[in-house]
């Protein structure tokens, strides 16, 4: 037993619970291994970013341990990872870096990670800014300026069909005049051609040229 204020407590009370010196050191050891460990992990010559030169060390060890590189988001280097992907969203890492990752395992972000990761009034006051400079909600999908702001935008809509948007997000929406529907035209070679041949159709039926023929 043991004294606390004049009154003696049994060593297993929940007010006296002794840390084992040998747990506490083996504990310090081990984390000790670990960061020597991290330290001695090469870093490839051609990575120049450098969230992923400081990350890249624990993606590896991380591999080892679970088998990929997506360490969870609460953590120094989660969140490093959470802004790995974003700096590939926007086309900012390097070819090299990119397929470094890709044959890693890590997991970039997809149309539907970019509108869940991102904030909502960050990203409104960035499609305002297009507005203001362009006149328009028509942003293209794939804007490359800013692939986070197309992808979000393409998200936006998608979800206001499903009725998955939430309410507070439409009511802004609403507010700045924003357009729930996409008027740009697909841009592929298909059917750039396919509207090419329906506008000679239609304007031969106008003329009242017979296309049954």
């Amino acid at each position: 037993t043991f004294l606390d204020g004049g009154h003696e407590l049994p060593v297993g009370s929940r007010r006296f619970q002794p840390t084992s010196t040998k747990t506490f050191l083996s504990k310090i050891h081990n984390e000790g291994d670990e960061d020597e460990k991290l330290e001695s992990i090469e870093i490839p010559s051609f990575i120049k970013s450098p969230v992923l030169s400081q990350v890249y060390p624990a993606l590896v060890s991380h591999k080892e341990k679970y088998g990929n590189p997506n360490i969870p988001l609460g953590s120094t280097d989660g969140k490093r990872c959470k802004t790995l992907r974003r700096l590939h969203f926007q086309n900012k890492l390097s070819d090299d870096e990119v397929a470094l990752l890709t044959d890693m395992g890590f997991r970039f972000h997809s149309f539907e990670d970019v509108y869940y990761e991102c904030d909502f009034d960050e990203m409104l006051g960035k499609l305002m800014d297009y507005r203001a400079e362009f006149d328009t909600f028509q942003i293209p999908k794939k804007y490359e300026p800013d692939p986070e702001l197309g992808a979000w935008v393409t998200m936006l809509r998608r979800l206001y069909r499903t009725k998955d948007l939430p309410a507070n997000q439409i009511e802004k929406l609403n507010e700045v005049g924003f357009e729930w529907v996409s008027t740009r035209k697909c841009g592929s070679s298909f059917m750039s051609r396919y509207r090419e041949v329906l506008s000679k159709l239609s304007e031969a039926a106008e003329a009242g040229v017979d296309i049954s023929k």
